[in-house]
């Protein structure tokens, strides 16, 4: 059952419940107002035809001619149509108390007699001034009063109160439809209320089963400032870190794809040379001279492989997100260590290196950061012609690596810290690199937070600047 239907039901049922919980205590208390008000209006009544019993009774009306003005007082009665006429019941008391009294009826409509009456009232007061009592026979309730006239006169007045219960009925049924109809129309109000307050919650349901099926881009249009307003944009926050998360790793896996594709083909093309010339060395007889040239390249490429199983390996090591402790380094001593570690591959093409500093100081882990200038330096010896020159400068918060060589092409400049990758590959395999030093540069500036920004123009030479925080 849909949230919005489940809402209806209950209101509905509340809303009812509520309502005739209502209705009943307002048919509590109106009936017994209506009751009130009959009794009253009865008593009234009452009393009229009582004080003209008793005007007619004090002209001195002999005893012997009582019963029959009497007789005729409620003949008149009848006669002039009085709504009391039904009602009225008298008994007229003859005797002594010592002989004992009896009681004559006069004037009686109904069957009871007046030991019935009188035990009807028999214990009966009320605040008028004559008894009162409800009294009832089968399912019909009756209220009866009575009083005594001049001693001896007793009158009685029983009243229905079927016309006070029918009246009851019927404005029940009244309060009922009513009710009834209040509540139908509450209910289509509350339809479309909700429909228009729920359609957000539907559009933010068919967004969310779109995003699930893959389709990451989808957003929720925030209309409202409410709860649900603020439910949407969440909903779109959640949506854009979703998209991002994914894109990371759909770009993580191309990125661990071609890494270990590259990986693959660096091992597979020395491997493959290896496994040749150690074939050749085994079925072959070579002279002194082929020998010695077989294995040295032999030898050369087992130093490659190790040069990139230690890359690999300081690649994997730094990747591991391991706490690094970095203590405040003279600039000077990280130039000295970068410089002795390049010293041969400087010599071998007649290369400088100019050291530039004022006694700058930075956060850093010394032998990782002469690795970061050592894979620098190395990249620019590369790219340079024999003869030229390296420049190292400190300033302010940066260290740059200069170089005056071949640059790199704009398109290539985003992807030059990507493993495996080079820009002159026959250049670079030539000379030995596997295009793991600036991945490898890049992690570790990384966990130092430093930005490596990148300028270059082809056929001029290449800055690399690092960007300490």
């Amino acid at each position: 059952m849909k949230l919005r239907t489940r809402i209806l039901w209950i209101s509905c049922i509340a809303l009812l419940a509520a309502s005739l919980l209502a209705d009943v205590l307002i048919l509590r208390v109106t009936g017994k107002s209506l009751r009130n008000e009959a009794v009253v209006q009865a008593y009234q009544d009452f009393y009229e035809v009582v004080n003209e019993l008793e005007k007619g009774l004090e002209k001195g009306i002999d005893e012997e001619i009582k019963a029959v003005y009497l007789q005729y007082f409620f003949k008149n009665l009848k006669k002039d149509r009085n709504p009391l006429y039904e009602n009225i019941i008298c008994f007229l008391k003859t005797g002594s108390e010592e002989e004992g009294y009896d009681f004559q009826e006069i004037y009686n409509h109904t069957s009871l007699s007046f030991e019935e009456l009188e035990e009807m009232v028999y214990a009966s007061s009320s605040k008028y001034d004559v008894g009162y009592a409800n009294y009832s026979r089968g399912s019909e309730e009756y209220v009866v009063f009575n009083t005594y006239v001049q001693s001896d006169v007793i009158l009685y007045s029983i009243m229905s109160m079927e016309n006070v219960k029918d009246s009851i009925h019927q404005l029940a049924g009244y309060i009922l439809a009513i009710t009834l109809g209040i509540t139908a129309v509450t209910m289509m109000i509350l339809y479309f209320v909700l429909k228009h307050i729920l359609e957000p919650l539907r559009e933010l349901n068919e967004t969310t089963k779109r995003l699930a099926e893959g389709n990451y881009g989808q957003r929720v249009v925030v209309r409202r400032k409410d709860e649900i307003g603020e439910l949407e944009e969440s909903f779109n926050k959640m949506a854009e870190a979703v998209e991002t998360s994914t894109r990371n790793l759909e770009e993580s896996e191309h990125r661990k794809t071609l890494f270990m594709g590259n990986l693959t083909h660096e091992l597979k093309t020395p491997m493959t040379a290896m496994s040749g010339y150690a074939q050749t060395l085994l079925s072959t007889k070579l002279s002194p001279e082929n020998q010695e040239t077989a294995l040295l390249y032999i030898y050369e490429e087992c130093g490659r492989l190790e040069r990139l199983s230690k890359k690999m390996m300081a690649l994997l090591e730094l990747d591991q997100e391991t706490e690094l402790i970095l203590t405040d380094t003279p600039v000077e001593r990280l130039f000295e260590a970068a410089s002795a570690a390049c010293r041969v591959i400087l010599e071998e093409k007649q290369m400088t290196l100019e050291c530039i500093q004022q006694g700058e100081h930075f956060p850093m882990d010394l032998d990782l950061m002469t690795d970061v200038l050592i894979n620098l330096i190395d990249n620019g010896v590369k790219a340079s012609e024999p003869g030229g020159k390296i420049i190292l400068k400190a300033y302010e918060h940066c260290i740059e690596v200069q170089d005056f060589g071949q640059g790199i092409p704009a398109d290539e400049q985003e992807k030059i810290m990507e493993p495996f990758y080079m820009v002159d590959k026959s250049r670079s395999r030539k000379s030995g690199g596997a295009g793991l030093g600036l991945a490898l540069t890049a992690l570790i500036a990384k966990r130092h937070h430093i930005t490596i920004r990148v300028d270059s123009r082809e056929g001029e030479g290449t800055r690399m600047i690092l960007q300490f925080v």
